[in-house]
């Protein structure tokens, strides 16, 4: 055999023994038997339990070193070590308080499988309230200053039973006032909604009822209370401004008409060595848009922090003007 033949032979039998199962990379492999659990007729506010069953298919310890649940669920219990060939578990915990109608929450599972680091596990369905709101989860006011803005909604057992409400709590009292008013025969409740914020506000936020037999029920709020006029953005920022820019940036404000019958802006007040305010109707009596420019030559080197202020009639307006000079 010559030389040629004994090589070609000799690094063919070497490839044959690398593509060996043999000599396989070694290693554990997670592999669930289902990475999603579905959960049915779920009663609001009861507290749910999920199994994920996972086999280790490799030939080395699984270990799994941490569970990271996203908002709303705990990591109960797990099983840090599995052997080759044998079964382990993830148990997730899940608090329904809160959760109206559907829901998705997941958790991530760090193991020592090199080709599965990171695996997601997922817990979906929706809730049934004990409480049933009328017009949905969802409850609206929306309206001027000045004039009343309030809403109503009715409350009852979705089976038609009997209802009990024990009480409910307002995370947003101090611009909105609720009542509870139990109705003849005991099946329902109004709850009376009335905002009390004293300047233009958007605001959002559930209201949880208390009722036995089970975990607080959610109802969710949205209120737009509205003033003459209505101003975005709320603070301008102008970044780092250098002293020696030609052209400064320009910013703008857009004030735009709300509960007034027309758009009349009576002052606006800044400080005018500092900056430069133009006014340009886009639709007028509706719609004004401001141009600020920051003379930049007359601001102080470091931080500023300067007002505009915006009136119409009794109303007034303050947006922040920001930025840095150097």
């Amino acid at each position: 055999m010559t030389r040629r033949l004994i090589w070609t032979a000799a690094l063919l039998a070497l490839f044959t023994l690398a593509a060996s199962p043999a000599l396989a990379l070694k290693g554990p492999k997670i592999v669930f038997d289902s990475k999603e659990v579905v959960f049915s007729d779920v009663v609001e506010g009861k507290e749910m339990t999920a199994v994920f069953t996972f086999t280790n298919t490799g030939d080395q310890n699984l270990l799994i070193d941490k569970v990271s649940p996203s908002c709303g669920c705990t990591a109960s219990s797990w099983d840090k070590v599995t052997p080759p060939g044998k079964k382990g578990a993830v148990t997730l915990l899940l608090d329904t308080t809160g959760l109206g109608g559907s829901f998705r929450k997941t958790a991530a599972v760090a193991t020592n499988d090199p080709g599965n680091p990171v695996v997601t596990l997922i817990m979906t369905g929706e809730t049934v309230g004990r409480i049933k709101v009328d017009q949905g989860r969802r409850v609206s006011l929306k309206g001027c200053l000045g004039s009343p803005i309030t809403a109503s909604a009715t409350l009852r057992d979705p089976q038609g039973k009997n209802l009990v409400i024990t009480g409910v709590e307002n995370p947003m009292s101090d611009y909105l006032e609720v009542k509870l008013v139990p109705q003849p025969g005991g099946k329902t409740y109004r709850l009376d909604l009335v905002s009390t914020a004293t300047e233009p506000l958007d605001f959002a936020g559930p209201l949880f009822l208390k009722a036995p037999g089970g975990g607080p029920v959610s109802v969710w709020v949205v209120a737009e209370v509205r003033g003459p006029f209505t101003v975005r953005p709320h603070e301008v920022m102008f970044g780092t401004l250098n002293k020696d820019t030609p052209n400064p940036p320009q910013r703008s404000v857009l004030v735009k008409k709300a509960c007034a019958d027309k758009l009349k802006v009576d002052l606006l007040d800044y400080n005018k060595k500092l900056f430069i305010v133009e006014r340009d109707w886009q639709k007028p009596g509706e719609e004004l848009l401001l141009v600020i420019t920051p003379i930049v030559e007359n601001l102080l080197v470091g931080p500023f922090d300067e007002n505009l202020l915006i009136q119409m009639g009794q109303r007034a307006f303050t947006v922040k003007l920001t930025g840095r000079v150097r």
